[in-house]
């Protein structure tokens, strides 16, 4: 009697260790029973595009990990992040960060690194290298991209038509010049009621005086506009290239006056309603396009003649809160988003230009990609691969893009370019200069 209840507890006793073995969890969530709960805070938008099926697979993948999502409106979560982890909150463990400020977010301590997580070995062959350049500050990757970004050259069918002028070609070799945008921009703008003013102008950018779309013109003719500390600017945002390309932006709008002066916020409606014969804009503008019922087609983004071929880049990333307790649950999804097969789901639902290298060498032979408007895709993979230029790599990027814009929009306005570009480089290095101190 004594030997069977010695073996009777026992058998408790191992019973009642497995179980309480199988009720921990490490921080990744991966246990018998228990869940890790983590938080993504987002845009609201991208819940209606594709996060929530991308979600949906993690947890199906990882049954252990629950993500639970926190949006905003776009500035409310910039806003946000700099309240919730200025002071050091750990409601987030998954940051949505825009490429250019992982530098900012890095020097006030608000990421994890992640290659304590995601190897180089793993990540180098799976993302461009515009974006794994953006993700980088001080030698370490501090966030994984979620997509890119490229620029493509629209245009209006009916109104190169009607003024005889001959159409950009779809072809990457055949890839016009701005001096041919200009040329046939001046043919393009013109009266349409005899009052003397313009009503259709040849061309416009969608994001009218920003450094996203504008730098291209900067880059494409060799300049740079900050050092490589990202804390100074005199003699480069105002270089001789510099001005030349600021110049080249000033005749657009007071010499030639192929461009109309509009604000950003109405530039695409211009011409989704036919006031403008060319439109560098975003390879998710393709639908609102055809919604609009303009005939248009689609070309690769220009050059300066004999110069480099620079095109726009940068999007989203994901990073890790420094704050967080559920980092290596985080890292998981992170890494299930921007590299295993949550990308290939981000891509299908958002539409958004891909950073993956696999899915973009899919988009290069997937014959759905041969019909126009998806064949925007072939243009914009080749630019991601071969042609794309990041934002200035900067701990100060705001205090930079707000005078930067400021600086082109006044250049757009009449002011001598030169004279705005010196102006905007001795407030640019008074704003940097609080920066020296965590620069790396």
């Amino acid at each position: 009697m004594r030997k069977a209840l010695i073996v009777l507890f026992s058998s408790v006793f191992i019973v009642a260790m497995i179980g309480c073995s199988s009720g921990k969890k490490g921080s990744s969530g991966e246990s018998d029973g228990k869940i890790t709960e983590i938080t993504m805070i987002s845009q609201g938008q991208w819940e209606k595009s594709g996060l929530l099926d991308v979600i949906a697979g993690f947890e199906n993948k990882y049954p252990g990990i629950k993500v639970k999502v926190e949006s905003y409106p776009f500035r409310q979560l910039f806003e946000t992040i700099e309240v919730k982890l200025g002071s050091k909150s750990k409601d987030y463990d998954v940051i949505t960060v825009d490429g250019p400020l992982v530098a900012n977010y890095t020097v006030k301590g608000y990421l994890e690194p992640l290659e304590s997580y995601i190897s180089s070995s793993e990540y180098s062959s799976k993302w461009i290298e515009s974006s794994i350049n953006a993700g980088q500050y001080g030698g370490q990757l501090m966030a994984a991209p979620m997509n890119t970004s490229s620029q493509v050259l629209y245009y209006n069918k009916d109104i190169f038509a009607e003024k005889g002028v001959e159409t950009p070609e779809f072809d990457i070799e055949k890839r016009w010049t701005w001096e041919q945008v200009v040329e046939a921009a001046k043919k393009l703008t013109y009266d349409t009621n005899g009052d003397g003013q313009s009503d259709v102008f040849g061309f416009s950018f969608d994001q009218v005086s920003r450094a996203y779309q504008t730098l291209a013109l900067s880059e494409s003719l060799g300049a740079k506009v900050i050092d490589d500390k990202g804390i100074s600017t005199a003699g480069l945002i105002n270089s001789d290239l510099s001005v030349k390309a600021a110049s080249f932006y000033y005749d657009m709008f007071n010499t030639w006056k192929i461009s109309p002066r509009v604000a950003p916020d109405v530039s695409k409606e211009y011409f989704s309603s036919g006031k403008v014969a060319m439109f560098v804009g975003g390879t998710w503008s393709t639908k609102d396009f055809l919604d609009a019922k303009i005939n248009y087609g689609i070309a690769p983004h220009p050059y300066f003649a004999g110069e480099k071929v620079a095109t726009p880049t940068g999007s989203w990333h994901l990073g890790i809160n420094k704050y967080s307790e559920k980092k290596e649950a985080a890292a998981k999804f992170i890494e299930y988003f921007t590299i295993g097969e949550g990308a290939r789901i981000w891509f299908d639902g958002n539409k958004d230009l891909p950073a993956n290298i696999d899915i973009l060498k899919q988009i290069e032979s997937d014959a759905k990609f041969d019909e126009f408007p998806n064949n925007v895709y072939r243009i914009a993979t080749y630019e991601a691969q071969n042609t794309a230029v990041s934002r200035p790599l900067t701990p100060g990027y705001l205090d930079w893009e707000s005078l930067y814009n400021q600086a082109f929009d006044d250049i757009k306005n009449g002011t001598e370019p030169k004279k705005a570009l010196d102006e905007a480089a001795v407030q640019m290095d008074r704003q940097l200069k609080k920066y020296e101190s965590v620069v790396k």
